[in-house]
């Protein structure tokens, strides 16, 4: 069951799912470029021959790509929090 909330409470909970979703943002980013410094950190093991498809690069290049598509993900999800505010801004509680 849903509990009615006063708008201004769910105006905070929007402006604290924004403030998730950037720092959310902020690790993926970290997270993607830690990946893109595999290669040429001596930890990884390099594939030859018939193995091609599972080289180091290719897995690394592979593994970036998919956070890139959560960037962007959370990008949307960040603008959508964002133009969410200006219709949830207005709402104002009744006064008796």
């Amino acid at each position: 069951m849903v509990t009615v909330e006063d708008p201004s409470i769910l105006e905070t909970r929007r402006l604290e799912l924004i403030a998730h979703v950037a720092r959310a943002r902020k690790e993926l980013s970290e997270l993607r470029d830690a990946y893109a410094e595999l290669p040429n950190s001596g930890l990884l093991l390099d594939t030859e021959g018939i193995g091609a498809l599972t080289t180091p690069a290719y897995c690394v290049a592979g593994a970036r790509e998919v956070l890139e598509e959560a960037s962007i993900e959370l990008d949307a999800a960040a603008d959508a929090l964002d133009r969410a505010g200006t219709y949830t801004s207005r709402l104002r509680t009744a006064t008796f």
